[in-house]
């Protein structure tokens, strides 16, 4: 469902497709009741992060299997040299008795892309659905951040260059989605 917060009418001629979308007025604002149900959204995704890493670090010290899989690709690129990309997928698994098997579902992704002396670094939160709630992309010192809730996209945050757009970020995690399905949810 795509919310339309802000109505515009053939009087406000200043208004653009992009004021639809993220419930800007004009000045770039939102309206106080918007502002504190964003805020709501980014406290918990903040608060689904931490406990993202709080599982991984307790998993870690106890020496119990992290539910990870990792995917390395080394190759080389023309007119770039070499490529090494490295994704780190964190899943639960549930027994789906319509299929008859164990199926996995990824919470979480890290993935670092190093290419000639470049290197980006991405993670991907998911929430209990599977829908892509947070993405995070460092290149040096330009960092991009989207955070999304049912609505859709609620906030972006840019430092630097932005590295990425939402509709990128979003076409990056279906196909990193689908990789890990055709990876892991298998009947052989």
């Amino acid at each position: 469902m795509i919310y339309f917060p802000y109505i515009c009418t053939r009087y406000e001629k200043d208004t653009t497709i992009l004021n639809l979308f993220t419930g800007l007025d004009n000045n770039g604002q939102r309206d106080p009741q918007q502002k504190a149900s964003v805020q709501q959204v980014l406290a918990d995704i903040r608060k689904k992060y931490a406990q993202v890493k709080e599982r991984q670090e307790a998993k870690k010290k106890a020496e119990l299997p992290a539910d990870e899989t990792v995917v390395t690709s080394n190759y080389m690129a023309a007119g770039a040299g070499p490529v090494k990309d490295v994704t780190r997928y964190y899943y639960d698994g549930d027994f789906d008795e319509d299929l008859g098997m164990q199926c996995y579902t990824p919470y979480f992704i890290v993935r670092k892309h190093n290419v000639g002396a470049t290197e980006f670094y991405q993670e991907l939160l998911y929430d209990d659905k599977g829908s892509l709630i947070f993405y995070f992309e460092k290149q040096g010192a330009n960092e991009t951040r989207y955070y999304w809730s049912a609505d859709g996209l609620v906030k972006d945050d840019i430092k630097g260059e932005q590295l990425t757009d939402e509709v990128f970020a979003c076409r990056l995690s279906n196909e990193l989605k689908n990789a890990f399905d055709l990876l892991m949810n298998r009947e052989f």
